[in-house]
């Protein structure tokens, strides 16, 4: 599996960046994957034009299946090792994988982009910050970022 690590402050704007790139992608189906409490995993169905809030989906695009991981892993307070077990106990063998990262994983026993090399190969890792701006999904910037990450992502599936 090949994979984009988003890394980035809180409020850096990763979920929405990565709920940017999947608009762009078009998905053909869209999954949520939920996790209690008790340990369970269940993955329910979503539209696929819905905003992805941080969180963990599998998105299909051109019939392969891509891990997108929004919400960092630490925000969730699931190690990368243990969402990607998760996926492959409900028999979804992602093909690519998108994840937001915390710049600096303070939570004891996280290394998402370690944990991650045992998956697959890092084919591209970004930092952001936030665009300073209320319309910054109208700025060079923002659409510089998404295009690029969208770009490599369709390239790489």
């Amino acid at each position: 599996m090949k994979y984009i690590i988003i890394k980035g402050a809180k409020s850096s704007g990763k979920a929405e960046t990565i709920n940017a790139i999947c608009n762009r992608l078009k998905p053909e189906a869209m999954k949520r994957v939920y996790f209690s409490e008790s340990g369970k995993v269940a993955v329910e169905n979503v539209k696929p034009t819905t905003k992805i809030p941080g969180g963990t989906y599998i998105v299909t695009v051109r019939k392969k299946n891509i891990l997108v991981v929004s919400g960092a892993p630490t925000q969730q307070k699931k190690r990368i090792t243990s969402i990607m077990e998760s996926v492959f106990r409900l028999n979804y063998k992602p093909d690519f994988a998108i994840v937001a990262m915390c710049g600096l994983e303070k939570l004891k026993d996280f290394s998402t982009s370690k944990e991650l090399e045992r998956f697959g190969k890092c084919i591209y890792e970004t930092k952001i910050w936030r665009i300073p701006s209320y319309t910054y999904h109208l700025t060079d910037e923002w659409n510089k970022r998404v295009s690029y990450i969208t770009a490599i992502t369709l390239h790489n599936l």
